[in-house]
């Protein structure tokens, strides 16, 4: 497997724990404290694979181009995304959406995801990306990797909180 393979194989993973995670979560679970709950924390890490394998690949956003902002309820923003946390407590409780949406979401995006990543040759992933405001400029493949690194964060908190409305806590040996 190489670079491109891997990469899906974990926006793949994410997609599974998110299935999981949601595909049985009621409307109470999804938006009940602590803040940043469940269902804003599924909605941002889609949002961000959305934001940044679009621009990767030289695509509108699908959050605009298919619309997904409107069945959100929200704003078609390209930099609406929550990007370093920066949505206020306010916005976040304020933040409503179905497993079924999110969920739908996602999978659209995890679809546009391979389509890119199915062209993503060698030379696509190390390509140097004009970002001069770090030090050294990332590169396609550093870029994902910080995708996934914030979809794996996402969906750890998700768990976590799963767990938490559910038993108190996480408990591994009794299941998420």
């Amino acid at each position: 497997m190489e670079g491109a393979g891997i990469i899906l194989d974990a926006l793949g993973r994410v997609r599974e724990t998110l299935h999981s995670a949601l595909s049985d979560s009621t409307a109470e679970e999804l938006h009940r404290e602590p803040h940043p709950p469940i269902g804003w924390l599924a909605w941002r890490l889609t949002r961000v694979q959305d934001s940044q394998i679009s621009r990767l690949a030289g695509q509108e956003q699908a959050w605009i181009s298919d619309g997904w902002h409107a069945r959100f309820n929200m704003a078609p923003s390209p930099n609406d995304y929550g990007p370093g946390l920066s949505h206020t407590r306010e916005q976040v409780a304020q933040f409503r959406a179905d497993a079924k949406t999110l969920l739908d979401y996602h999978d659209a995006i995890f679809e546009r995801s391979k389509a890119y990543l199915a062209t993503a040759a060698p030379a696509e992933l190390d390509r140097v990306l004009n970002e001069p405001q770090y030090k050294p400029p990332p590169t396609v493949a550093v870029r994902l990797v910080s995708v996934i690194q914030s979809s794996l964060q996402g969906t750890g908190q998700i768990i976590y909180l799963r767990g938490l409305h559910r038993r108190g806590g996480w408990f591994p040996r009794e299941g998420s």
